[in-house]
């Protein structure tokens, strides 16, 4: 790992740099990685079994599993991430392989891969974020509800998650504005609110499964959940910012939402996380050169760009 002192001094490189290779990663061609190694079940006792299945076709291609991420793969998908794995076999901690090791071992044990993959790719998540109101200066609201959104919209899909945030925001709003006229207690208040939010919420999924907009067999409650919990933060914005600034901040959070679920969806970037899990620790040294860029913002060299340029002259 580069000193401290050297990323100190050099921080634009080193941002740049790590920017660059992590961007080359990505978009890489992965006809390496193409090729499937022979299929290992999950359960110990099937192992054996597992590696006597014919090898599958070079030309074949793994798609790991998307789908509601809070419930265990099925029994193929374990095949195929088994086989993922056989492309890298870690069966041994070495120096080179120790974080390889620790996934392969730890899906071994029953860890499903979708947990393993969200895991590793919430630090990503988080630098994305921390780069785009450091660096570019936009605002948004806190990391953790970008990146709840994020795993939300890849757990129940863009529709069915912008149905029920939309859904979830004018019931936030609505309750407010009835409860504000109301003189009781404030944890009363609170619960008379989300009353009103699962009334809109069961609406909208009644409505959703009429017209089949959202699967809604397939939802899961805990996506509902985080959904909840982000138009409260929505709506708690509104009480702060004026109708512009809570329009902006919510519009980047979504985006940046959005920018995180083809990211987690991203079936070449999944799976390169599994099979060369180090690769997050790039991103210690390209935290360190974003919180050490001190410069203006680029969006603020639109909004001073009269002051630069007659102060350039």
């Amino acid at each position: 790992m580069l000193p401290y002192n050297f990323i100190m001094k050099h921080y634009v490189f080193v941002m740049v740099a790590t920017i660059s290779l992590l961007l080359v990663l990505i978009t890489s061609p992965l006809a390496a990685h193409a090729e499937i190694g022979p299929k290992i079940n999950i359960a110990q006792d099937q192992i054996a079994t597992a590696d006597a299945t014919p090898t599958a076709t070079p030309a074949a291609q793994i798609k790991l599993e998307k789908g509601d991420i809070t419930q265990p793969e099925a029994e193929k998908v374990k095949r195929e991430v088994f086989a993922l794995f056989a492309k890298r076999p870690a069966d041994q901690p070495t120096i080179w392989n120790i974080t390889a090791y620790l996934v392969q071992y730890a899906v071994k044990i029953g860890i499903p891969a979708n947990t393993v993959i969200l895991i590793l790719l919430l630090p990503l998540l988080a630098t994305i974020v921390a780069f785009i109101r450091q660096v570019i200066g936009l605002p948004s609201l806190d990391m953790l509800v970008a990146i709840s959104l994020s795993i939300t919209l890849l757990a129940i899909g863009i529709t069915a998650g912008f149905i029920l945030l939309a859904a979830i925001i004018i019931a936030s709003t609505f309750g407010r504005i009835i409860l504000k006229r109301i003189r009781i207690m404030q944890l009363p208040k609170m619960a008379l609110s989300v009353f009103i939010v699962a009334i809109f919420v069961f609406l909208a999924l009644i409505g959703s499964g009429t017209y089949n907009l959202v699967a809604v067999k397939d939802l899961s409650i805990f996506p509902v959940l985080l959904l909840i919990l982000l138009g409260e933060r929505i709506v708690a914005l509104q009480l702060q910012r004026n109708a512009y600034e809570t329009t902006i901040i919510t519009f980047i959070t979504l985006c940046i939402g959005v920018i995180g679920f083809f990211l987690l969806s991203f079936d070449p970037l999944r799976q390169e996380i599994l099979l060369y899990p180090e690769f997050i620790f790039l991103l210690i040294p390209l935290n360190i050169a974003i919180g050490r860029y001190f410069g203006l913002r680029l969006t603020e060299y639109f909004r001073f760009k009269d002051v630069i340029r007659h102060g350039s002259k």
